[in-house]
């Protein structure tokens, strides 16, 4: 736990207002007993999101507030300052600009965690990939963001190494995904937009069972939900970033293409 708190406090670092790393870490200073420091953090968190507008957020963070800081004049302040934002409110203009929501990445900050206490990543590593997957989780994106892109990009010597563990480990065989023809009776039961942002693909059918590509081989909820959306028996592989990434861009392009004709 606390190799975890200090990687989390290396990224508010680097990014003072990243509110994942400020809501695990609140989380981790309420599971140890350290009520203060997990009352500093919440409403570090609470002042982010009152900032940023959030109502969808705001309620949750409310909650923590009341339970957490019941004689704290900021956590007072703040839950009115977030109270306001839950208030029936006219819909948005056309000139009012539309926040942008952030990439889920926790499966992925958990796939490097269980990287790391396995001995496959350093704990300078795992900070890296951790502050990464942050960063990128608040960018505009075209492929994923996981930890297997960002080990790519970092030119991570143990790569194979990783995959292979991951594949072992996970018991979901390591697949060429590249040496498979694309067919569109396939890849369009998923939606690009869940394809581009969960790192889920079929690239198969056999008979009317689906094989699906994955990055992340622990992600049970991305699992269940591929199966709720294909809505056929799945049976799952894990394949690299850079061989998903290029069948990605292969779809995207058949599907503008079909668009055009």
């Amino acid at each position: 736990m606390r190799e975890a708190i200090l990687a989390f406090e290396q990224i508010l670092e680097a990014l003072p207002d990243d509110r994942l790393a400020l809501e695990t870490l609140f989380e981790a200073y309420e599971e140890i007993g350290d009520r203060q420091k997990a009352l500093d953090y919440l409403l570090r968190l609470a002042r982010v999101v009152a900032e940023e507008a959030d109502a969808e957020a705001a309620p949750k963070v409310m909650e923590k507030l009341r339970a957490l800081g019941a004689k704290s004049p900021a956590a007072d302040e703040l839950t009115e300052r977030l109270a306001k934002l839950t208030a029936p409110r006219e819909p948005p203009t056309a000139t009012e600009p539309v926040r942008r929501k952030t990439v889920d990445i926790a499966p992925e900050l958990a796939l490097a965690w269980n990287l790391a206490q396995a001995g496959e990543l350093s704990q300078e590593d795992y900070a890296s990939v951790a502050h990464d997957l942050s960063e990128n989780s608040m960018r505009t994106v075209v492929v994923p963001v996981t930890v297997q892109h960002v080990l790519y990009d970092r030119g991570f010597k143990q790569i194979e190494k990783v995959l292979q563990f991951m594949a072992t480990n996970s018991g979901l065989p390591l697949i060429p995904l590249g040496q498979f023809e694309l067919q569109k009776e396939a890849y369009s039961l998923l939606p690009l937009d869940f394809m581009t942002h969960r790192a889920a693909m079929v690239f198969e059918l056999m008979d009317s069972d689906a094989l699906v590509a994955l990055l992340n081989p622990y992600d049970t909820e991305l699992r269940e939900e591929v199966k709720r959306l294909t809505q056929r028996k799945c049976h799952f592989y894990l394949t690299t970033a850079l061989a998903y990434d290029a069948c990605l861009e292969k779809i995207r392009k058949a599907i503008e293409a079909e668009s055009i004709g």
